[in-house]
């Protein structure tokens, strides 16, 4: 597995430990965060495709997960030369290592919705053939991922099976993203005891579809077990949030008066107005569903952040 110690791969970790699955987690070489002991960890570069077929012959898995990679549309802008080696030639390597290896492992190679871009309201929810027009270099190097892994799958012969995850969120996702960065600051707000708090976003009307990351992990082990091979999946919920239902269902639960206000300034141009995607092939192969609804994923999000900052969940 790849990613392992991200927000996603740590709850994909939990969720196969309580399952009795034998885990093996790539980790960076320089240090990562700890994984639970029960987990074999190699510290290897993951852009170094022999590194990675050394460690694939090693290990021989029967299933890899393939997490790794910049999740910020954001940060992939300031920094898009690390995001396509990342997102790319990390997939690449990891390919590439199967490829080598002559393996029969299931790779779950994880790309993103992200990748349709633009999308005329009529022509929603997407589905797993609508055309792929990426408009960030996030985007655009998961694209590119993405047909690279249809593309060794087709010519080797690999067992890939490409998901495209829309919005997730949940307890320990790190404040780079909108939902957890209104979570601290009103665990920071509290437990520093201010009696008001207003927080400034940027466009609290944009729709998008959100995922519990709980929901997610059991999505992941359901398609490692049952999905027929080449299948391409969506993991999303089939239905949009509006950012500002969230929000407002986040300053709900504060302990003091809680305002969201929105700043034209912080508002991106040409941003997607509404997004989500159809599950339907997902839930027809594999029986996955989406379980938890909102109001516990905002309720532990702020909690899991409360514990964080040595408050009181």
């Amino acid at each position: 597995m790849t990613g392992a110690t991200g927000f996603v791969g740590g709850h994909i970790v939990e969720h196969c430990l309580a399952h009795g699955d034998d885990i093996h987690a790539v980790t960076l070489p320089e240090g990562d965060r700890p994984l639970p002991p029960e987990v074999t960890t190699y510290p290897r570069p993951l852009l170094e495709a022999d590194a990675i077929t050394e460690l694939v012959a090693e290990v021989a898995p029967e299933v890899l997960i393939h997490l790794a990679g910049e999740a910020s549309v954001g940060r992939s802008f300031a920094n898009p030369e690390m995001t396509w080696q990342v997102n790319t030639w990390g997939t690449l390597s990891v390919l590439e290592a199967l490829r080598r290896n002559e393996s029969t492992a299931r790779a779950v190679i994880v790309t993103s919705g992200e990748i349709y871009g633009r999308v005329p309201l009529d022509q929603l929810p997407v589905d797993e053939d609508t055309p792929l027009e990426p408009l960030s270099p996030y985007a655009a190097s998961k694209a590119a991922a993405d047909l690279m892994a249809g593309q060794y799958a087709e010519n080797y012969g690999l067992d890939v099976i490409r998901v495209r995850p829309f919005n997730q969120i949940g307890p320990g996702q790190d404040a780079r993203f909108v939902v957890p960065s209104i979570a601290k600051q009103i665990a920071e707000a509290e437990r520093a005891g201010a009696s008001e708090l207003t927080i400034s976003v940027g466009n609290v009307s944009t729709r998008r579809d959100f995922t519990d990351v709980r929901d997610t992990a059991k999505a992941y082990r359901l398609i490692a077990q049952k999905a027929p091979p080449g299948a391409v999946y969506h993991l999303c919920t089939g239905r949009s949030l509006a950012v500002r239902e969230i929000l407002d269902a986040l300053a709900s639960q504060a302990r003091i008066p809680t305002r969201v206000e929105s700043d034209p300034s912080k508002q991106r141009a040409g941003e997607q107005p509404d997004l989500y995607g159809s599950r339907r092939l997902l839930e027809e192969h594999v029986g996955w569903e989406p379980t938890i609804d909102m109001e516990e994923t905002v309720r532990d999000t702020l909690d899991w952040w409360r514990s964080s900052l040595g408050g009181n969940a």
